[in-house]
């Protein structure tokens, strides 16, 4: 059923009564999809054809006769729906949805479209209404879920977006679509750990592709706090899942080392204002701004030893070697301003400078260079 629905999504406006008329087919379709008799299928078929034409009143009058003619009652009332929406009389669409309802009350896709008009018109409750009446008849229509949880984003409720992709999983624990939903939503919230765990179920039991993208989610996950070669790995693996051209490769390696040079410029910076600050007088003690450089040194050697440990894409090792540059200028600056500050030794405060004014334009070859192909 959820893939049924997620197909009727992407064209929910012209379900709802939207402009596009060949649109309007998407509810006719999922009817279709309901495993039709032959006979059925000869009856309904050719006013499924004459909507697929832009014709709907004669699928309208097709759709009357096999009615007539014994066709499945909510079968016809969809497709009905369909028609009416093409003919944008949305009146007349709520009705058959209502009566498709009263017919089989377990049904989710007509309490979708009738929310998605609601939602047209700026009535977000009574949308909220359907959404949750749809849940309710049919636990299992993840398209329901996804687009309460939209519902509440748009209006500003993410507390109530959340909370509903988390009954979703709760209700549908092997739906991969919907662990992805509860997943990203997670992790825009900052709730890194959450977003961790659901990924690793996705990674116990999805498919290889559930498996890339948790993995490629997971190496954002990493690379945010700076787990650099944890998210390597996970981009790797991805890319290894998907059996690809590489190019899932370079974009994680591009993605990673962009947060790992942003680090290390940080990590220097931060060195570099309290020593310059201690060296002109100003209120900084000697011990502080040694103490700020040492755990600006580690910083950037942690970053660095990762970088040596990785075997860059193919259309990456040229930028690589212009980043093992710059991480180790950046790292003897700090480390030639730490013995400075231990031997006083004046020759040394201009090493060290000049060291860091070297790390910046290492820093800027790699901006300006880009991560063009070699």
């Amino acid at each position: 059923m959820l893939v049924a629905v997620v197909v009727l999504w992407a064209s929910v406006g012209a379900a709802a009564g939207a402009e596009e008329p060949g649109s309007a087919t998407v509810v006719e379709s999922s009817a279709a999809a309901q495993n039709d008799t032959a006979a059925e299928a000869d009856i309904l078929m050719s006013a499924r054809a004459a909507l697929a034409d832009g014709r709907p009143e004669k699928a309208l009058e097709l759709a009357e006769g096999a009615r007539q003619a014994g066709a499945d009652r909510v079968k016809v009332l969809l497709l009905e729906a369909a028609i009416f929406a093409q003919m944008q009389q949305v009146e007349k669409q709520q009705q058959v949805l209502q009566a498709a309802i009263a017919a089989d009350n377990s049904l989710c896709l007509p309490r979708l479209i009738l929310a998605a008009i609601e939602e047209r018109r700026g009535l977000w409750q009574q949308a909220e209404q359907y959404y949750k009446q749809a849940i309710t008849a049919d636990s299992a229509c993840g398209a329901a879920y996804l687009q309460l949880a939209r519902l509440y984003e748009r209006y500003n409720q993410p507390r109530r977006a959340l909370d509903t992709l988390r009954q979703a999983v709760e209700n549908n624990p092997q739906s991969m679509t919907l662990l992805q939903a509860l997943g990203a939503a997670l992790k825009q919230r900052g709730m890194l750990q959450s977003a961790e765990s659901v990924y690793g179920r996705i990674l116990a039991q999805g498919d290889k592709k559930a498996q890339a993208l948790a993995h490629r989610s997971l190496g954002d996950i990493y690379k945010q706090v700076g787990q650099y070669k944890e998210a390597f790995d996970c981009y790797v693996r991805a890319e290894e899942l998907l059996g690809g051209s590489g190019s899932l490769a370079r974009e994680g390696y591009d993605r990673i080392f962009a947060a790992a040079d942003g680090a290390v410029t940080q990590a220097l910076t931060n060195g570099w204002q309290l020593f310059e600050a201690f060296i002109e007088g100003g209120p900084v003690a000697r011990e502080d701004a040694y103490l700020v450089l040492d755990d600006s040194v580690g910083q950037v050697e942690k970053i660095k030893q990762f970088l040596q440990q990785v075997k860059p894409p193919a259309g990456r090792r040229e930028v690589h070697a212009q980043r093992e540059l710059f991480y180790a200028v950046a790292c003897e600056a700090l480390v030639t301003a730490q013995v400075y500050l231990d031997t006083g030794e004046s020759g040394l405060l201009d090493v060290a400078r000049r060291r860091r004014a070297q790390a910046d334009q290492e820093r800027l070859a790699i901006l300006g260079g880009g991560n063009r192909s070699e």
